[in-house]
C-alpha cells in the first residue's frame, strides 16, 4: 500500500514540485543581488530600491495570480489531449498580457507624484521614478515571459522551466551589475541601471524563449498556431478565474504590510522581531507555493482526462506533503529558535536579550500559523484546479482581514499581549481559512464525483 502510494501519488507530485522549488529559489536570488548592488550606492538608493521592489512585487503578485489562469486551463486541455484548445488559451493569454501592459506602463511612468502624496521625500521619489521608468520599458517582455512560463507549467514540464530559469538568471544579474556601476565601457546609471538591467535582460530572455519554443518539436505547434482567429475565445474564462486569484494575493500581501504597521506601533523591538520571523515565513512558504503549483497542474491533467478520483488523491497527497514539510520546519522553530535568530543577531550579547526572547515567542506561534498555512495554500491549489477561485478570495478576506485585524488589535492592545497577540490572531484566522477551504473542497469534489458517476452510469441505463 505504501509502495503504491509513493509510486502512483507522491513521486509524480514531487517530480513536478521539486523543479518548481528550485526555480523559485533561483528567481528570488535576483532581488538579493539587486539589494547588494544598490546598498553600494548609498542609503537613499537602497531606500528607493526597497520602495520600488515592494511596489513591483505587489504588482507581479496580482498579475501572477491573474495570469495563473492560463496554466489551469492549459493543464485541463492537456489532460483532455486537446492541443487546439491549448493554442487558443495561449493566444488569449498573450493577448491579455499585451493589453495589461498599457495601464501598467502608465502607472509606472506616473507614479512619482503618488509617492510624494503618500509622504515620500522628493529625493526618494525622484530616484524611484528613474528606476520605475526603466522598468516600464521591460513590462511587455516580462508579461510575455510569464505567459510562456505558464504554458510550460500547464503542460507539466517543470524541469524545462527550472533549466531555463537557472540558465538565464545570471543574465539579469550581469546586466544589472554592468549598468548600475558602469562596467566594461557602459555608462554608470546608478539606480536606473537596476531597472535598465532588468529591462534589457527581459527583452533578450523573452525573445530567446519565444524563438526556442517556436523551433522546438515539443512546443513549436503551440507557438506557430497562436495567430489563428478561430473560436472559442477564452478571454472571459481567463479573467473569471484569474482576477480573484490576483485580488486574493493582493489582500494577503496587504495584510502582512498592515501587520508590520501595527507591530511598528508596539515599538522598534517588536517590529524587528516580526521582521526576523517574517524572513523565515516568506522563504519557507515559497516551497509550499511550489508544491501547490504542482497540485494544480497534476490535478488539472487528471480532471481534464476525467480521472476525478485520481485528482482527489493528488489533492490529499499534496496537502500531506506540505503539512509534513512544515511540521519539520515547526520543530526547528520550537527546538532551535536561537540558532535561527543568530543569523541576524548576536545571541550571546546581553543587550539583545529582550529582542531574542520576543523573537523566540513569535517563532513559537508562527510555527502553528505556518502549519495551518501549508494546509490552506495546498487546499487553495486543489480548488484552483477545480476552477473555484472566488470562494478562496472570500475566505482570504475573512481569514486575513475580518478576523485577525480586530482580534489582533484587541489581544495586542486591550489585553496587553503585544506582538504575540497579533500572531495568535493570525493563527485564529488561519484556522477559519483551513476549515472553510477543506469543507468547500469536499463539497466541490463530491459534486464532481457524483456527476462523473452519473455520466458513467447513463450509457449502461440506456443499454
Amino acid at each position: 500500500m505504501l509502495r503504491q502510494f509513493i509510486k502512483n501519488d507522491l513521486s509524480p507530485l514531487l517530480n513536478l514540485a521539486l523543479p518548481l522549488v528550485l526555480t523559485g529559489l533561483v528567481q528570488a536570488s535576483l532581488g538579493f543581488f539587486n539589494t547588494i548592488f544598490l546598498a553600494h550606492l548609498g542609503e537613499e538608493a537602497l531606500a528607493a530600491g526597497g520602495l520600488v521592489t515592494w511596489m513591483f512585487f505587489t504588482l507581479i503578485v496580482i498579475l501572477f495570480g491573474t495570469f495563473g489562469s492560463v496554466n489551469i486551463l492549459i493543464a485541463h486541455k492537456h489532460g483532455a489531449k486537446d492541443r487546439t484548445s491549448i493554442v487558443l488559451v495561449l493566444r488569449d493569454g498573450l493577448a491579455l498580457a499585451t493589453l495589461l501592459t498599457i495601464p501598467t506602463f502608465l502607472l509606472f511612468w506616473n507614479i512619482s507624484p503618488i509617492l510624494i502624496h503618500f509622504g515620500q521625500s522628493v529625493e526618494i521619489a525622484t530616484l524611484a521614478r528613474a528606476y520605475l521608468h526603466a522598468l516600464a520599458w521591460g513590462l511587455f517582455p516580462k508579461f510575455i515571459l510569464i505567459i510562456l512560463f505558464e504554458l510550460i507549467l500547464g503542460l507539466g514540464h517543470s524541469r524545462t522551466l527550472m533549466i531555463f530559469t537557472v540558465a538565464t538568471m545570471p543574465i539579469y544579474i550581469l546586466f544589472c551589475f554592468i549598468l548600475i556601476f558602469g562596467k566594461w565601457g557602459f555608462p554608470a546609471l546608478g539606480i536606473a541601471g537596476a531597472g535598465w538591467g532588468n529591462t534589457v535582460a527581459d527583452w533578450i530572455i523573452a525573445s530567446a524563449l519565444f524563438f526556442l519554443l517556436y523551433r522546438s518539436q515539443r512546443y513549436g505547434f503551440y507557438i506557430r498556431s497562436i495567430f489563428t482567429s478561430s473560436k472559442p475565445f477564452y478571454w472571459w474564462e481567463l479573467v473569471h478565474l484569474g482576477l480573484p486569484m490576483g485580488l486574493m494575493y493582493c489582500l494577503e500581501v496587504g495584510f502582512f504590510f498592515a501587520i508590520s504597521l501595527m507591530m511598528g506601533t508596539l515599538g522598534i523591538q517588536a517590529l524587528a522581531s516580526n521582521q526576523i520571523t517574517m524572513q523565515y515565513l516568506g522563504a519557507l512558504v515559497a516551497v509550499i507555493f511550489s508544491i501547490t503549483q504542482a497540485i494544480t497542474v497534476r490535478m488539472g491533467h487528471q480532471l481534464g482526462a476525467g480521472k476525478v478520483n485520481l485528482a482527489k488523491r493528488t489533492a490529499y497527497t499534496g496537502i500531506f506533503l506540505s503539512v509534513v514539510y512544515m511540521l519539520f520546519v515547526a520543530l526547528n522553530y520550537w527546538i532551535f529558535p536561537e540558532r535561527l535568530i543568530s543569523v541576524d543577531l548576536d545571541v550571546h550579547n546581553p543587550a539583545n536579550h529582550e529582542i531574542i526572547h520576543m523573537t523566540s515567542t513569535f517563532l513559537f506561534i508562527a510555527a502553528f500559523f505556518q502549519i495551518l498555512e501549508s494546509a490552506r495554500i495546498s487546499l487553495f491549489g486543489a480548488l484552483r484546479a477545480l476552477k473555484d477561485t472566488r470562494f478562496p478570495l472570500l475566505t482570504s478576506m475573512i481569514g486575513f482581514w475580518l478576523i485577525p485585524l480586530p482580534l489582533g488589535s484587541w489581544l495586542a492592545f486591550s489585553l496587553n499581549l503585544g506582538g504575540a497577540g497579533l500572531w495568535w490572531a493570525m493563527v485564529a484566522g488561519a484556522c477559519f481559512s483551513v476549515t472553510s477551504l477543506y469543507l468547500r473542497f469536499k463539497w466541490v469534489i463530491g459534486r464532481l464525483e457524483k456527476a462523473h458517476a452519473a455520466r458513467r452510469c447513463a450509457p449502461a441505463r440506456m443499454a
